[in-house]
């Protein structure tokens, strides 16, 4: 409690607070104590009650007596407050702010950044773009309809020079040099060479017979005679030994070499047997007898939609259209282009390209000697 006696003058103790952290800001403290005559003072100077009262480095005189009054404990830092709270009260601090200027803190505003999602979007769809136009170039996985069987299976023949049955049972000849159509459908493909041989008195035999086209994914298969001929697979030979087995299961192809099957021609019945067994997709089967420089042939297979011809016919249960001339007409008088060859190249044939044989005979010619040989 601070009880001041009446006529003296009185020296209320300035506070001061500076701020310590923010210049920003500076406050000060009012001081708060009883005024007989009931007398505020701020910053100036003033006579009452017969004292004198000194605020913020104010003075004044009054009656009773005098005083010049200062600061206490240094440096003011503004003008004081003193507030009357009624008698018997107390000193009380309060707080007032006054704002001095714009101040140098270590707080400063920052704007949030912002992402930019543009260059994710843009990025993102060229990619989706890409993506697109590669598959439309590249393409999908390619896939082969596999055509449907028409009928049983069924064996087509080929022995000597040539001799042909047909899997409709007709028996055409064909006694030209060169690579003809065996079988030629949509999937399967067979080529046979024909040449004339030392055996044959110059007519042609099976020289060679090669498999291939779709339904081996492009692989080709080729057999060729005893003494001059070799097996091979895509031009690499295989079976080199015998007996001996070839099984790739990526084309679904079994090679078998050994002297098991029936004889297509039993004329050759009492010779040592060499025969490739070709196991195939699509049901294909052929047996292919080696001798020393000609071929037997079996051809096992299933007639398919989309058809077939070549020298084994057209496979429509139809025989009449099996013979020699109807088969030339559409496809068996036609050597293979080279475009189409299963070979490595096409053979050449006779001296001049061509061997006279019985076949360059009239046709009516060629009836009456057949008709004489039979008769004799």
């Amino acid at each position: 409690q601070f009880e001041p006696k009446p006529g003296s003058a009185i020296q209320p103790p300035l506070f001061r607070n500076l701020s310590r952290a923010a210049p920003v800001m500076q406050y000060h403290h009012a001081t708060t104590m009883p005024a007989p005559g009931g007398v505020h003072l701020h910053g100036g100077a003033a006579g009452a009650g017969g004292g004198m009262v000194v605020a913020g480095g104010g003075s004044s005189a009054g009656a009773g007596g005098a005083g010049c009054v200062a600061c206490c404990g240094g440096e003011a830092t503004g003008p004081g407050v003193m507030t009357f709270v009624g008698g018997g009260g107390s000193y009380t601090t309060e707080t007032t702010y006054k704002y001095v200027g714009h101040g140098a803190g270590e707080f400063s505003y920052a704007t949030p950044k912002k992402t930019n999602f543009l260059p994710f979007i843009v990025g993102g769809t060229l990619l989706l773009v890409l993506i697109v136009v590669v598959i439309l170039v590249i393409g999908g996985p390619t896939t082969t309809t596999t055509p449907k069987p028409e009928g049983p299976p069924g064996d087509c023949l080929l022995w000597g020079d040539p001799h042909i049955e047909t899997f409709d049972h007709g028996f055409p000849n064909f006694y030209e040099e060169g690579e003809y159509w065996v079988v030629k459908s949509p999937m399967v493909w067979v080529q046979a060479r024909y040449l004339a041989t030392p055996f044959t008195n110059g007519l042609s035999a099976t020289h060679q017979i090669a498999v291939g086209g779709p339904f081996l994914n492009g692989h080709k298969i080729v057999v060729g005679p005893m003494e001059n001929g070799q097996i091979t697979m895509d031009g690499n030979p295989v079976l080199t030994t015998f007996p001996s087995q070839l099984t790739d299961p990526a084309c679904g192809v079994t090679l078998s070499y050994n002297g098991e099957g029936k004889l297509v021609d039993n004329a050759q019945g009492h010779l040592e047997k060499h025969i490739v067994h070709m196991d195939l997709p699509l049901q294909v089967h052929l047996q292919v007898m080696r001798w020393a420089n000609h071929l037997n042939v079996r051809v096992t297979m299933t007639p398919r939609e989309g058809g077939q011809d070549g020298s084994c016919g057209n496979f429509n249960g139809n025989v009449i259209d099996d013979s020699t001339a109807a088969i030339k007409s559409r496809i068996g008088g036609q050597r293979v282009p080279v475009s189409d060859l299963l070979f490595h190249a096409a053979a050449p044939v006779g001296p001049g390209g061509q061997h006279v044989t019985v076949a360059d005979c009239a046709q009516q010619k060629r009836e009456h000697a057949m008709k004489v040989c039979k008769e004799n």
